[in-house]
């Protein structure tokens, strides 16, 4: 379920929305139901009314709901009746799984303190509608949340100029963010796991068997999508989880599922989503997999790295007799060798898409509760701190001081080795707080501060499958809710 805020003030215009919303959903055949909360006699545009009736969408009926009484706070006593008549209601939700779209108007003061609608959220839970959209009194969402025990994936502000444009995108593209954020998180928990159990047992060839899994996951995930360069947001929810592991290294498989993810993408956006462009994007996966370890090496330690290694292949070479090939060749047959191994693979499984493997389903239904997400936002200190705490790690310096004894035993100087360490040191401890510094809640706030409410409902609805951390980072509308209790407006 997908769960929507359309917040403003009283008399901003909140029922209006909504009521164009169901109008819209209506002329595109979109299964719909809910209430709209209807105001009489309201003095003044910013004053809550003398009474509010409530509109069932289904049955056309119009309800009594509330009448003011200025000796009661909140203002208003409430029609017994029509609270009966909403709850039977709400319990026959469960009974019709055929609605797609469900309205609420709108949730305030009353319901923030556990009355009013709220008694009707467990039966709106268990119904397991795919949208509901909630208007919410202003500056109220971080209350709601609480008392509703369920945080928003989005929310919209009524007074926004494209709010209702908002809306209906969501209704239109919801199903496709909510298959990009569960085979995301599928992956991220699958990294986060059994991808650091293998790095850590250093498994040979562990690395195209992660890569090969990625490729299969997007391709399932993105068979399905409406619009297929969606299926780019799988690894970097993946990626994102993946930054919050307490388990492991960060900045290659960061990079690995980042890269992997933008090259699969592109393969099937130039090819399309047809065997040669499942063919390509497979292949794709894989020989970045052969790459990757050759660009960053090449990123820490410069233009010596590829003298270094062609001279290791040739000294081979002479001391067993073998007809080995230089770098560029070896490269090249490792990297096509990678990259063929992962494309079989994956469009074998796409000759079988419609049967999904057991194995993937199993890491949908799992998710990535794997991950234990109850890390502090990042700062910039401790990243540094952190990314220098991975320098120490003997894996970083093995490379580096065998391309130095290298580079000297074939004529360069101390001097010429020393600034490459140093070269070394300061792109490694950059890259690894960079690496360190990335948080994927705070990706989740620009996301929607941007406008992009798809893929910040994606990874937020990820991020939601483990506790809510120290620090969370929540959109600015949420963080003022915190900060500022509502008043109730009684003119």
């Amino acid at each position: 379920m997908i769960l929507v805020a359309l917040t403003g003030p009283v008399g901003s215009g909140k029922t209006t929305l909504l009521s164009a919303l169901a109008d819209w959903a209506v002329e595109n055949d979109t299964p719909i139901d809910g209430f709209l909360a209807l105001p009489h006699d309201r003095r003044t545009a910013n004053q809550g009314a003398d009474e509010y009736h409530v509109h069932l969408l289904k049955s056309g009926r119009d309800l009594l709901f509330a009448r003011r009484d200025p000796s009661l706070t909140p203002p208003y006593s409430i029609n017994p009746e029509t609270v009966n008549a909403l709850e039977n209601w709400a319990k026959a939700l469960k009974g019709d799984r055929s609605r797609d779209l469900v309205l609420l108007d709108e949730f305030g003061p009353m319901e923030a303190k556990g009355g009013g609608h709220m008694a009707l959220w467990p039966h709106l839970m268990a119904a397991h509608p795919a949208m509901v959209v909630i208007a919410v009194r202003d500056r109220m969402v971080r209350e709601i949340e609480r008392a509703l025990e369920f945080p928003f994936d989005v929310v919209v502000d009524a007074a926004s100029p494209t709010a209702l444009e908002d809306l209906q995108s969501l209704v239109l593209h919801h199903s496709d963010w909510t298959r990009v954020g569960q085979f995301g998180a599928a992956a991220g928990g699958f990294e986060a796991t059994v991808g650091s159990m293998l790095h850590q047992a250093k498994i040979p060839m562990a690395g195209l068997f992660l890569s090969t899994v990625q490729s299969l996951v997007m391709m399932y995930a993105g068979d399905r999508l409406s619009e297929r360069p969606r299926v780019m947001w799988v690894p970097v929810i993946s990626a994102g989880l993946k930054a919050l592991s307490p388990y492991g290294g960060r900045l290659r498989p960061m990079l690995a599922i980042t890269m992997q993810g933008f090259l699969f993408s592109l393969a099937v956006t130039v090819f399309g989503w047809n065997a040669l462009g499942i063919l390509v994007a497979g292949w794709c996966v894989g020989a970045w997999t052969a790459l990757q370890g050759l660009v960053l090496q090449y990123l820490i330690i410069g233009d010596n790295l590829f003298p270094a290694l062609d001279i290791v292949i040739r000294w081979v070479a002479d001391h067993l007799h073998l007809a080995l090939p230089g770098i560029v060749s070896f490269i090249f047959f490792w990297t096509v060798i990678c990259g063929a191994i992962s494309s079989i693979v994956t469009f074998a499984a796409w000759m079988r898409r419609h049967r999904l493997p057991a194995r993937i389903s199993a890491m949908l239904e799992k998710g990535s509760s794997g991950i234990v997400n109850t890390t502090a936002a990042p700062t910039f200190r401790a990243a540094a701190k952190r990314g220098l705490h991975d320098l120490l790690r003997p894996m970083f310096w093995a490379p580096v001081a065998v391309v130095a004894l290298i580079i000297v035993a074939a004529g360069s100087t101390w001097e010429e080795a020393l600034w490459m360490v140093m070269r070394a040191l300061a792109v490694g401890w950059a890259l690894f707080a960079l690496a360190r510094l990335f948080d994927p809640r705070k990706l989740v706030a620009w996301l929607r501060r941007r406008g992009h409410w798809g893929p910040a409902m994606a990874l937020s609805r990820a991020l939601r499958l483990h506790p809510a951390p120290t620090g969370d980072v929540r959109d600015d509308e949420s963080q003022r809710g915190n900060a500022e209790h509502d008043q109730e407006r009684n003119g």
